[in-house]
């Protein structure tokens, strides 16, 4: 998943930006309107982004200008994240077309999931994920491939949530790290330990491989292609 965060507040934007890297979303980050507005020309269009977080008062003016302007006629569903908590502020920002509003000061937890929420991609944890002949049940903590039932542990639970979550795109080295070992340092054995003992719960026998580990872009599941 991909946000871009427009936020003039540099300290808040990094500890957000870490939390949500930790939650397996990638951010692109502007502290003004000016630079979110280099983004979108450079990236072409704001569909590229699964969600936007918007602080409504900026160094160079208000965000609903960015709304109004040059968001429209975009997908990308819009928060607002902002320490404006007048009524009438959160009806403009809802009536340019946000989805949703969220005021200073706030927890990054519960960012994380109305961002999860506004773009149809909460935690698969509270889901069925199916993948050709394998099935898992996040909320059962029951997952079965063919015949037979897999055993995983609670780590390998944690990264097969996460890779669900963005499947069939992958996810960085960096993002599974932070996720499983959010306070810890953890070696590259412990990591690629992780990855191999996942992939052999997941495939075994004839069984083809659902973990694939990407060249310079991570672990992705999906099915194998011939």
């Amino acid at each position: 998943m991909l946000i871009l965060l427009v936020e003039d507040d540099s300290v808040l934007a990094a500890q957000t930006i870490d939390f949500l890297n930790a939650e397996g979303i990638d951010v692109d980050y502007a502290a003004t309107l000016a630079s979110a507005k280099e983004i979108a020309a450079k990236n072409a269009a704001f569909d590229e982004y699964d969600a936007i977080v918007l602080d409504m008062a900026l160094p160079d003016g208000n965000a609903l200008s960015l709304m109004q302007q040059t968001l429209a006629g975009f997908d990308a569903p819009v928060l607002f994240c902002t320490a404006a908590t007048a009524l009438d502020d959160k009806l403009a920002a809802f009536d340019a077309g946000a989805l949703d509003y969220l005021t200073k000061p706030f927890a990054l937890p519960e960012l994380a999931v109305r961002i999860k929420l506004l773009t149809g991609k909460v935690s698969k944890q509270n889901q069925v994920f199916e993948l050709g002949d394998l099935h898992i049940d996040f909320s059962a903590k029951i997952a079965r491939r063919g015949g037979r039932t897999i055993v995983l542990s609670p780590q390998q639970w944690q990264l097969l949530a996460l890779l669900a979550e963005q499947a069939p795109a992958p996810v960085s080295k960096v993002q599974i790290l932070r996720h499983i070992w959010p306070d810890s340092e953890v070696n590259n054995n412990m990591y690629k330990s992780l990855i191999t003992r996942l992939r052999h719960n997941l495939s075994r026998g004839d069984e083809a491989s659902v973990i694939h580990t990407l060249k310079g872009q991570g672990v992705a599941l999906r099915e194998t292609t011939p």
